[in-house]
């Protein structure tokens, strides 16, 4: 993970901060978002980073996953 200049703003849960991902030789930019101080009830969500599957190849369990579609996909 590489830190992103990229911000976006939730009123609910405060500023978010964005990662890049390199995958090999690419980077991949802004695949991942943090909320490094969240506002009041978003607290739980310090320290945890959330990933944009809509852009990424996913397996769990051994089970590959189906891409949501999304605005951001």
């Amino acid at each position: 993970f590489q830190p992103s200049p990229t911000r976006t703003w939730c009123a609910y849960k405060g500023e978010a901060s964005y990662w890049s991902v390199r995958v090999g030789d690419e980077l991949v930019p802004d695949l991942a978002w943090s909320y490094e101080n969240p506002l009041n009830d978003a607290a739980p969500v310090r320290g945890m980073v959330s990933l944009f599957t809509e852009r990424l190849d996913l397996t769990l369990d051994g089970e590959p996953q189906i891409r949501p579609r999304t605005p951001w996909s």
